[in-house]
């Protein structure tokens, strides 16, 4: 019932006390943040505006020694719901049974509800008072405030909220105080706290959310006798894009080059990147960042705005691709290394006794080794007889590739007996012959 008389009450109240002799009694608690209390005859739901809930949550209990039936639970009122379990249902001594009521009005007043359960009555109270509507601009339109989040936006930037306030009463109200608490969050300009709105008039004033560091932040702003919980995230500004670029004297191989990272802008946030080398050809470890392998990490900082990645060409043909991926963004470089003649890295002549060894330390880009020439000279400079000693390894050449996963590195020792004065050879020269072309060795002393 609604504007019940309180005398009315007492008496209603008074004859559904009393106790019936030789039967169990249960009892009717209220639960709330202080515990459980003894719930009295009548219990007020509080003081609530328009279109907003108030809950209690009651307890019933049996402290006798006898298992008692519950077969009522009821409350009759305007605005009030019950909500409970299935009837009948039996307590056991010292069991209880939780049940919640609900109020809910849109219209202004005073309310009141009895609230029934087996040898058990109270009445319930709550008020529904007259109060301002408060809503938040949300992309061009407004909704309701419940709570005021501003969303993810980059540390050192701002974000404004805009409330609406309106009256939508038939009554004069006053726009209560107004404040936030939180780091980061404050009030733009003057709030209208005070401000008598007539019915149907309206106001506004903004929040501000300006984060000076990541994170994640909270608080509370409060409108009266309301308060409403503020959020907001704030995140390090992105990465900026990234420019790869290579800077490499020849793109042969045997050379070491450098990944050349530019920044779009200077960063403005720590953070890290990533760049990955693959090549398409046969295996070699040789084709690797300087720091190690084919995937490197790299650190940055506020402020840079490049970064120098080395690499090594490596000993063997074929097309490089460099990947770098950085906040977000994802830039791509390619290279070619060419076939090219077979290269000469280390020479040494070694003179025995009756037989020369050559030994050659070289690479061979194409792993197609085929031919060797040989042609020792004298002290002069002259070639000695017979002439330039040919030489087909293409088979052997070709059996160790196969097996090698070392790109195109080899070494090659050569032994040739010598009938005569050995002393006589004083030097050798060495040509060196694949499918790309032939290449001369440095002349090996003796």
């Amino acid at each position: 019932m609604r504007k019940t008389a309180p005398k009315l009450a007492a008496l209603l109240l008074a004859g559904l006390w009393a106790p019936s002799l030789g039967r169990a009694q249960l009892t009717l608690n209220v639960v709330d943040s202080m515990g459980e209390q003894p719930a009295p005859g009548v219990y007020d739901l509080g003081r609530i505006y328009a279109g907003e809930t108030a809950t209690a949550l009651l307890r019933l209990r049996n402290p006798s020694a006898a298992p008692v039936t519950v077969t009522l639970l009821s409350v009759a009122g305007v605005g009030f719901s019950l909500s409970g379990p299935a009837l009948p249902t039996g307590l056991a001594p010292g069991d209880s049974l939780d049940f919640t009521v609900t109020f809910r009005s849109t219209d202004l007043g005073t309310y009141s509800a009895v609230l029934r359960a087996t040898g058990i009555a109270i009445l319930l109270t709550a008020t529904v008072a007259p109060s301002l509507t408060y809503s938040v601009a949300n992309n061009g339109g407004m909704l309701p405030l419940d709570t005021l989040d501003f969303g993810s936006i980059v540390r050192g930037a701002s974000a404004v909220r805009r409330i609406l306030i309106q009256n939508a009463t038939p009554l004069n109200l006053n726009v209560p105080a107004i404040s936030v608490k939180g780091n980061a969050f404050s009030l733009t300009g003057p709030p209208p706290a005070g401000v008598l709105l007539a019915p149907q008039q309206g106001t506004e004033f903004s929040v501000t959310f300006a984060p000076p560091s990541a994170g994640a932040y909270t608080g509370t702003l409060t409108l009266g006798d309301r308060n409403y919980a503020i959020a907001g995230l704030a995140t390090d500004p992105p990465l900026p894009k990234p420019i790869a670029s290579l800077s490499l004297a020849q793109a042969v191989s045997l050379q070491q080059g450098t990944l050349v990272i530019r920044f779009e802008s200077p960063s403005q946030s720590s953070g890290s990147g990533t760049a990955t080398l693959d090549f398409q050809g046969p295996p070699d470890p040789s084709i690797a960042f300087a720091s190690g392998g084919r995937s490197a990490t790299f650190p940055i900082a506020p402020g840079d705005q490049q970064v120098l990645l080395p690499f090594q060409t490596g000993t063997t043909a074929g097309l490089l691709t460099f990947t770098v991926q950085m906040g977000g963004f994802t830039t791509r470089q390619s290279l070619e290394i060419l076939a090219a003649a077979p290269g000469v890295t280390s020479v040494q002549g070694v003179r025995a006794a009756g037989s020369l060894q050559v030994s050659i330390t070289g690479f061979d880009n194409t792993r197609s080794l085929s031919t060797l020439a040989f042609t020792f000279l004298d002290a002069a400079g002259n070639p000695l007889a017979p002439g330039a000693i040919g030489s087909n390894v293409a088979a052997a050449f070709s059996s160790y590739f196969n097996a090698s996963s070392l790109g195109g590195v080899f070494l090659l020792n050569a032994t040739f007996p010598v009938t005569g004065d050995a002393l006589q050879v004083a030097a050798c020269e060495v040509g060196l012959t694949n499918s790309a072309g032939t290449a001369k060795a440095k002349r090996i002393v003796f």
